[in-house]
């Protein structure tokens, strides 16, 4: 951890003008992180410190080329080509996969013991599009299509990661109307990201359930399923007045105004009722309940502006 060669973060970038409106940019760069605290910090139940020598500074190489075609004054165009390299990656000891395909759970897990041995790799491109008429359009879009993979030694395959949600859309735009009227509307959609099942029948266990009190995951078959996609429109109406040096405005926004739902995976607990009371210890099973995970609803905003 003490090796100022692995912290240093150089990187360069280019671009160079082909023609009239048509750029070409490119960018390398080496960056460092150090993992998590509750990493480094982790002591095994003799008090010592296991992760102290395992541990290593993260590192990802980055290489990008694009293009970038401003064809007038109010559309430009771009297209940019991304590749990332992952290595030493905290690769849990107790699950066998890399720390970083915890999902949601990632930067906050970690007291265990883990080494510094998983890799990874995220590709893709990135289209953009933005269309400017003066004091009347707006509009402004960008797609990107990746993949993220990781893999817990560099003799093992890739797995999807847990943000492999393979596209992301993004697009907004606002039209100015007569009599000081505008009307905007955003558009976000996502790729379902991949997730892990449960195992149930060894979290249903009574001794399992009980040493934990969560369920538990069926890494043998890490990443192999995939949420839904999600998308959502959001809408917003603005009327201003001008009243000498002043501007009053009052817009009315709704957002998720099509009422879409983020779906993740029903999640799974125990009702603290055994199911087979007269089976032996071991084999008692817990009758298991799923919960819908699923957030989203309409959220309608009316409010007041005021600039002096």
């Amino acid at each position: 951890m003490r090796d100022l060669s692995e912290q240093l973060s150089p990187r360069l970038s280019v671009s160079y003008q082909l023609s009239k409106g048509l750029f070409l940019s490119g960018s390398i760069g080496l960056y460092y992180q150090l993992p998590a605290y509750t990493m480094l910090g982790f002591k095994d139940n003799n008090g010592e410190l296991v992760n102290k020598t395992n541990l290593r500074f993260m590192s990802v190489s980055q290489k990008n080329i694009g293009l970038s075609w401003q064809i007038n004054n109010q559309v430009e165009l771009s297209a940019e080509g991304f590749y990332k390299d992952y290595d030493r990656i905290p690769y849990s000891i107790v699950d066998g996969i890399p720390m970083a395909c915890k999902g949601n759970d990632y930067g906050v897990v970690g007291n265990e013991a883990v080494s510094s041995t998983a890799q990874g790799r995220s590709y893709g491109v990135e289209f953009m599009l933005k269309w400017i008429v003066a004091q009347k359009l707006n509009l402004s879009s960008s797609l990107t299509l990746f993949k993220s993979e990781y893999r817990n030694t560099k003799n093992d395959p890739y797995i999807a990661s847990a943000w492999d949600n393979r596209f992301i859309l993004n697009m907004s735009g606002t039209y100015n109307l007569p009599r000081n009227w505008s009307i905007g509307a955003k558009i976000s959609a996502i790729g379902g990201a991949p997730y892990t099942p449960y195992d149930v029948q060894k979290s249903s266990l009574v001794t399992a359930w009980d040493a934990q009190a969560k369920p538990y995951y069926d890494y043998s078959k890490f990443n192999t399923e995939r949420a839904d996609h999600y998308a959502a429109l959001d809408v917003r109406v603005d009327k201003t007045y001008y009243i000498g040096r002043y501007m009053l405005g009052f817009y009315l926004d709704v957002q998720n105004i099509t009422g879409s739902k983020f779906k993740e995976p029903d999640a799974i607990v125990s009702t603290g009722v055994i199911e087979n009371p007269s089976a032996p210890r071991a084999e008692q099973r817990y009758v298991m309940k799923y919960i819908k995970q699923e957030s989203g609803t309409v959220l309608p905003t009316i409010g007041v502006t005021f600039e002096f």
